[in-house]
């Protein structure tokens, strides 16, 4: 017997997963990672370890070089390189007690020491966590510093009284902004070295699934979209990227004068949309380096005075002000929910939004089909039948297990189409994105039942009101809508693709019936995991299960 969901239960999954600072380099599980001496074959569990024993036996300590010679970040991963280099050509230094380095040497500019010498070197991360060990032991207590969200809304309050004052206070301004952009910089540099340099490391995530081993990938997720091949894509998507447009355009009466928040605002575009309309202030959110470029866009396009960015997640940061009018975001994913990012939009909603605002989107609907598509079974798993020769059947169990998110033809589907969930954003609570549905279908003409397929469709209102799920909604003044379904433009959520592992003959009149369990992923919980009930005009039921990821 299938195993069951509660509607009751409440998600486990905390609301969401950003985080004010790309952290996916210091995430590494260093546990799992032997740390070797820089100099000899000795190895240690932990990588402070490693260092004590260089500093111990072979008279170099890292720490106090990287603070006298005034190392930044990339130096001391070629210095750490470089004497691995010089430890595989030059063996003897197995056995040095006075190592040194001036600051002199020819290598601390050459950038192919920021490729790992060792692979998988726990020492090439662990530098930075050494000196705030050390900073922790030394230092007296000392008052927490305000982060740079927390100076800008205290900024945000400050009323200047003269001229002085107003000039002082927007040198303030510019000085903080300009601070964050370096760091932002920063964070963007690093995250590039790393995607170029430890390949190897993703490589690892992909063999520990492959093994079964339990891995956590949330910390990638904002990575993903701190590069621009991303946001060309969503970009390039007309429909999804019009249906924003058109909303806002069409109804720049409701966002003349209006303080707008858009949530996960990557290279900016809906908040231009909203300050082009009108908006009296916007603040765009992100987490990932892409903001940084984002800033630019907008002061390209002369809208910075109206639009100020706010880097970090929107658990932890605090507004320049106290309420917002609307929430714009492109929170959708695959299959709608794929990412989770609506659980970060919901707690926006909930800290920000005044009680007579609106999201944008306003209502979203998962819907579902029944499809006779026998290319997907000859591509997907007739496929393992017969490869130049060879059977590998074995193979045919991971296609049926993932929900697979491709393009089917309309005219695949065999049945009719229904609501499988309906998202109410003024209200849903993240909790109930967790779902459990009954569905019924009608066959339409005969066939063989391959698949299921899904997709969603979206509604912008101007109200934020629910469209009514149990009739045909004819289309208001001022409403957008957007469909992710075959019959409408083809957007790069595609769709999605249940495939059977026993296909049904059906007839016209016949009856599917089951039910649809849809929850975050045990391990990432950025995934989903569906398990699908499924029978024949009230026979036996069949269970699968699938996941969706990226």
């Amino acid at each position: 017997m299938a195993r069951r969901f509660s509607t009751s239960t409440e998600s486990e999954y905390v609301p969401s997963e950003f985080d004010p600072k790309d952290e996916a380099w210091d995430d590494w599980e260093e546990e799992d990672m032997i740390s070797h001496c820089l100099f000899c074959p000795e190895t240690f569990e932990m990588p402070s370890l490693a260092f004590d024993h260089c500093k111990s036996a072979h008279g170099f300590d890292f720490l106090a070089v990287k603070q006298s010679l005034n190392l930044d970040f990339y130096k001391c991963i070629r210095m750490i390189n470089y004497i691995r280099k010089q430890a595989l050509q030059q063996p003897e230094l197995a056995t040095t007690t006075d190592y040194s380095l001036t600051g002199q040497e020819s290598f601390w500019d050459d950038d192919t020491l920021l490729q790992p010498v060792l692979e998988e070197d726990a020492l090439l991360h662990a530098f930075e966590e050494l000196e705030l060990d050390d900073r922790e032991q030394t230092a007296a207590p000392s008052v927490s510093q305000p982060t740079a969200n927390d100076l800008t809304a205290q900024l945000a309050q400050v009323q200047p009284k003269t001229p002085m004052e107003a000039q002082l206070l927007q040198l303030l301004h510019s000085t903080l902004e300009k601070n964050t952009n370096l760091e932002g910089q920063f964070d963007e540099y690093k995250s590039m070295v790393k995607s170029t340099f430890y390949d190897k490391m993703v490589e690892g995530v992909k063999d520990a699934e492959d093994s079964g081993k339990p891995v956590d990938e949330s910390n990638y997720y904002f990575n993903g979209y701190a590069h621009n091949d991303i946001h060309e894509q969503m970009l390039k998507d007309r429909a999804r990227t019009e249906a924003y447009r058109d909303f806002i355009y069409e109804n720049k009466d409701i966002f003349k004068d209006k303080v707008v928040l858009d949530v996960g605002c990557g290279t900016g575009i809906l908040s231009m949309f909203a300050a082009k309309a009108g908006a009296k202030q916007v603040i765009a959110v992100d987490n990932s380096a892409i903001i940084e470029k984002a800033k630019l866009n907008a002061k390209e396009n002369e809208l910075d005075q109206i639009i100020t960015f706010v880097r970090g997640k929107v658990e932890e940061i605090e507004l320049p002000v106290k309420q917002v009018d609307i929430i714009v975001s492109e929170w959708m994913g695959y299959f709608l929910l794929f990412e989770a990012m609506l659980d970060s939009v919901l707690v926006a909603r909930d800290r920000w939004l005044a009680p007579s605002g609106i999201l944008a989107p306003s209502h979203c609907r998962i819907l579902l089909a029944g499809l006779d598509d026998d290319s997907w079974r000859d591509s997907k798993m007739n496929f393992w039948n017969d490869v130049y020769g060879f059977k590998m059947t074995a193979m045919k169990q991971p296609v049926m297990n993932e929900a697979i998110v491709d393009f089917f033809n309309a005219n695949s589907i065999v049945t009719d189409v229904v609501p499988l969930k309906d998202l109410y954003l003024q209200n849903i609570t993240v909790p109930k994105l967790d779902f459990v549905s009954k569905f019924e279908f009608k066959v339409k003409r005969a066939g063989t039942l391959e698949a299921l397929g899904g997709w969603f469709d979206t509604w912008f209102t101007r109200d934020g009101h629910a469209i009514p799920m149990d009739q045909e909604h004819q289309q208001k003044e001022g409403e957008t809508f957007l469909t992710t379904g075959p019959h409408g433009e083809d957007t790069h959520w595609k769709q999605t693709i249940f495939v059977l592992a026993h296909p049904l003959e059906v007839k016209p009149g016949d009856c599917i019936s089951g039910m649809f369990i849809c929850h975050k992923g045990t391990d990432n919980p950025r995934e989903l995991e569906c398990e699908i009930e499924y029978s024949l005009n009230g026979g036996e039921p069949t269970a699968q299960n699938y996941t969706l990821t990226a």
